[in-house]
């Protein structure tokens, strides 16, 4: 289930966006979390698998026309494709009316999720 990110979810998600290896530094992981947190249209939500844990983190823009997903972070027990699926599809059940896109890094990851379904 995604839950939108607040506050007091700020160590969860520094945890989670860690695995990534241009957030080792804690300089760019708190440039990431200001980018999302002070901008509009940007928004980021936390993934809470089924034993009520938070395994993983999805940032997005939003946009007229589309939602372009400039992150996907799971933490390791939790990286296969049915998990990013189940994020994709919670994100596209937010916004019906918006296009899911990515970002070069992330478009390989939305191609196979679009294959998946049909989207």
């Amino acid at each position: 289930m995604l839950v939108k990110y607040r506050d007091d979810y700020e160590k969860t998600t520094m945890g989670l966006l860690s695995f990534l290896p241009d957030f080792h530094n804690m300089k760019h992981l708190k440039a990431e979390m200001a980018w999302y947190t002070d901008g509009s249209g940007r928004q980021m939500y936390l993934w809470r698998n089924d034993h009520n844990q938070f395994t993983g983190v999805v940032g997005f823009e939003l946009e007229d026309q589309f939602v372009l997903i400039r992150l996907l972070v799971l933490s390791p027990q939790e990286r296969n494709d049915s998990t990013r699926k189940a994020i994709l599809d919670a994100v596209a059940e937010l916004f019906p009316e918006k296009r899911i896109m990515g970002t070069i890094a992330t478009t390989p990851m939305i191609m196979r999720w679009r294959n998946i379904d049909g989207h």
